[in-house]
């Protein structure tokens, strides 16, 4: 059958396999939380399978309280409508925070009012949008005075580490952590452990995981008594700080340092950077710190961007290469605050163009927000940007690992909606693109959510999804059909997909020299509706090509489904599982495709094999000839035949008697009983036909063993092999002549002779001489037997 699309298999598929909803992300993102009631401080965390986990500030019930949202890949919330109660303590909880639990849910940390002084709390909530410790939370630290800013980071072991900003000496604020595990158990000493307490103030901290169960912490530091310095703790998973008592010094230049933010160094370090004053404007800097608590870079770090004016609220995330990105406002140009990005590597070098890349230079001020890695040595950048006014809109850009912008020139455009919108959260969705979080007062405060993707900085989900590749049933095997769900930008309104393609993984050994020549190779961005199929293109990581099956227009449906050939069916000994992957084309510009997730299947032989007719069992001494007609099935194995002493066998292993490829069989040494037979085919796939009829023989030779004569029939010889003699026979409707020919297997004929042949059952000798009375020799021959204008053919075997 021809490999393409049949549009009732297309539309039956739709029908009859059930596909995952597709929710379209919307324009200006999708809403987590409607309320009018100023939710605020939103920040998120990866759910582990492409979406994310939302927590808030939420004045629903009169006071601040905790809200949580998780929202999936697909645009859809998944908890109770306007988020799940985190806390709703009747007191006030404030500035969330939130880490992973390495099981699809996260935890949340807060400082809550309950006891008359602000306090610690966390809470983990799952997957399911369910609280899995105390109501409205744990107490993580509750000593005396104010503690303020809770930070977290996971544990890696289900857990969290939290840092804050503690006023419990009554004289200054300190630095203090504390380890919380899955269960909700706090690990180290009450109230936590000092990561610093040195005199005069300690505040804002930031922290990051040291890969080892512990964390790195930095903060800014105000024990000269002059102004802020920045320091560093190491803290390991038992609660033993690491470095000097109090930190080590990351930066302590005389001038002002602010707004530290940190990151892996993928050693158990950490980059730290920062906004400095030291040279009358700010600047930015940073400093790497190993394991050990050592500076690596230059005393009180390395230059970042020395650009004209200020250079403002720093963001950073780890490179993947010991080095880290680092994103700010930038104020270079005197009118307005712009963003602008740097790489600096690991040995504090910077890896782009001095005082770093222009992500958005647009008019109008932008304010550097979150960021996230894109997963390839690069980076995603948000921010808040006026450029149409008074209000912020919420825009991003991909900068690569080479200091190239991925998206439009100044950014993607995430949420223009009336009044202001700020992004609070971006995360990873694991595909080089993001799922960004934002408190927004269109009319009422909300918070709001958009999916961008990778590859062109697209807001939702462009990319189809594909759902399964599953086995067409019923059939003889050899194809599958590829679900999947639609492009969201596949959709009546503001539509911009025009067609699908679908490929095929196929290993590079399996390819043609010629195929593989990078002349027969073709992009994804180049392919259009009639490009023929067999085109390749070389996958990620050049490990395989892809293989163009086919395309498929679009018809704006929520799903789709194509018939496409496999090149084996699945065996017990191999599941010839293969790849594909659907690709969807942009209409108004035809270099745009967005591939899916590549997702394995087989197919399989559904069909069994028509049973094997006209069964026929004759006991010659301590022998039982069978025959029966062979099946026609080009798939086909061999035949089981069964053997019962009652009539009614059936095709159970109690019942196996033999197996074998040729439509003859004897029964050497048969017992001398009534004997019953049945036979089945098998197909290479393992599947086995229904039975043939039921043939038997009595215990002893007689005429009643054969069946009726009602048109010629020639039983096979017996014996069979045999050495020097053998017999046929022979069955015929009337008196006849009857033609005997043998020939070898090279279809010469060695033996011609007539027989006078009377009605009914008769023997034939043949004594396996040719005709020249020479003996044949050892080998396979063919007998053919002519009747009344029919023709009958057998094999025989003779071992001298």
């Amino acid at each position: 059958m021809k490999t393409g699309l049949c549009f009732v298999l297309l539309v039956t598929c739709c029908l009859l396999h059930p596909v995952v909803t597709h929710a379209d992300w919307q324009l200006d993102g999708n809403p987590l939380m409607t309320g009018a009631n100023g939710p605020s401080n939103a920040h998120a965390v990866s759910d582990g399978a492409g979406g994310a986990i939302a927590a808030w500030m939420d004045f629903r019930n009169g006071n601040f309280d905790i809200y949580a949202q998780r929202i999936d890949a697909s645009g859809v919330v998944q908890w109770t409508n306007d988020g799940v109660a985190v806390c709703t303590d009747p007191s006030s909880q404030e500035t969330p925070t939130i880490a992973s639990d390495g099981a699809g849910g996260a935890i949340i940390t807060w400082f809550d009012f309950r006891n008359g002084t602000f306090d610690i709390y966390a809470q983990r909530i799952n997957a399911a949008g369910t609280a899995q410790w105390t109501l409205n939370g744990v107490a993580v630290c509750t000593a005396a005075n104010d503690q303020l800013n809770p930070i977290i980071t996971s544990d890696g072991a289900g857990g969290a580490i939290v840092c804050w900003q503690d006023a419990r000496s009554g004289s200054n604020s300190d630095i203090y952590a504390q380890r919380i595990n899955a269960p909700g158990v706090v690990q180290w000493t009450a109230n936590g452990v000092a990561i610093s307490a040195a005199t005069n103030d300690q505040y804002n901290p930031a922290v990051e995981s040291d890969g080892a169960g512990g964390a790195v912490v930095t903060w800014l530091d105000h024990r000269s008594g002059t102004n802020d310095d920045i320091y560093a703790q190491r803290v390991d998973a038992s609660g033993a700080v690491q470095w000097t008592m109090n930190g080590v010094a990351v930066c302590t230049d005389a001038s002002t340092q602010q707004q530290p933010a940190i990151a892996s160094d993928g050693t158990g370090g950490a980059i730290i950077t920062w906004s400095d004053n030291r040279y009358g404007t700010f600047d930015i800097y940073a400093q790497r710190v190993n394991a050990a608590g050592a500076a690596q870079w230059d005393t009180d770090g390395a230059i970042v961007c020395l650009a004209p004016h200020d250079q403002q609220a720093p963001k950073i995330v780890a490179d993947g290469a010991n080095g880290a990105i680092v994103a700010w406002t930038d104020g270079r140009n005197g009118v307005d605050f712009n963003v602008y990005a740097q790489r600096v590597g690991a040995s504090g070098a910077i890896q782009w163009m001095t005082n770093g890349v222009a992500l958005c230079a647009a008019v109008g001020d932008q304010q550097a927000g979150p960021m996230c890695s894109d997963g390839a040595g690069g980076a995603i950048v948000t921010w808040g940007d006026k450029r149409g006014g008074v209000f912020s809109d919420v825009y991003a850009q991909r900068i690569s690992a080479s200091g190239a912008v991925q998206w439009t020139a100044d950014g993607a455009a995430l949420c223009t909606a009336a009044d202001d919108q700020n992004p609070g959260a971006i995360v990873s969705n694991g595909t080089a693109g993001a799922i960004v979080i934002w408190g927004d007062t269109r009319g009422i405060s909300n918070v709001y959510a958009q999916r961008v993707e990778g590859t062109y900085g697209y807001w939702g989900h462009p990319e189809p999804i594909v759902a399964s590749v599953a086995d067409i049933p019923n059939d003889q095997g050899g194809k599958v059909a590829i679900n999947w769900m639609a492009s969201g930008r596949d959709v009546p309104t503001d539509n911009t997909i025009d067609y699908y393609s679908i490929w095929r993984a196929v290993d590079m050994a399996s390819v043609s020299a010629n195929a593989s020549a990078p002349e027969a190779l073709v992009t994804l961005d180049r392919v259009t509706i009639d490009t023929p199929p067999g085109a390749r293109m070389l996958a990620s990581g050049s490990s395989y090509y892809w293989e163009l099956v086919g395309t498929q227009q679009a018809f704006r449906w929520s799903d789709y489904s194509y018939s496409a050939a496999t090149r084996a069916d699945s065996l017990a000994s191999n599941s010839a599982d293969e790849t594909f992957m659907v690709a969807a084309h942009a209409l108004s510009d035809d270099h745009i495709a967005f591939a899916s997730n590549a997702v394995s299947g087989h197919s399989v032989d559904n069909l069994a094999p028509a049973a094997p007719l006209m069964l026929t069992a004759q006991r010659v001494g301590a022998d039982v000839n069978l025959k029966w007609n062979r099946v026609r099935v080009s798939d086909l194995k061999n035949y089981a035949v069964y053997r019962g002493t009652s009539s009614g066998v059936t095709p159970i292993q109690s019942n196996f008697l033999t197996d074998d490829t040729d439509t003859v069989l004897v029964d050497t040494g048969a017992p001398a009983t009534s004997l019953y037979y049945i036979v089945t085919a098998y197909d290479v796939h393992q599947n086995q036909s229904k039975p043939s009829n039921e043939a038997n023989v009595s215990g002893t030779s007689n005429a009643g063993d054969l069946p009726p004569v009602t048109a010629l029939m020639v039983l096979q010889n017996h014996p069979n092999p045999f050495v020097a003699e053998t017999e046929l026979e022979i069955g015929l409707p009337a008196d006849e002549r009857v033609q005997l020919d043998v020939y070898d297997v090279a279809g010469r004929r060695v033996r011609e002779e007539t027989v006078a042949g009377v009605k009914g059952w008769q023997e034939v000798p043949f004594a396996g001489v040719d005709d020249h009375g020479e003996t044949l020799a050892s080998g396979v021959y063919f007998y053919k037997v002519s009747a009344g204008g029919k023709t009958i053919t057998h094999k025989m075997l003779i071992t001298r």
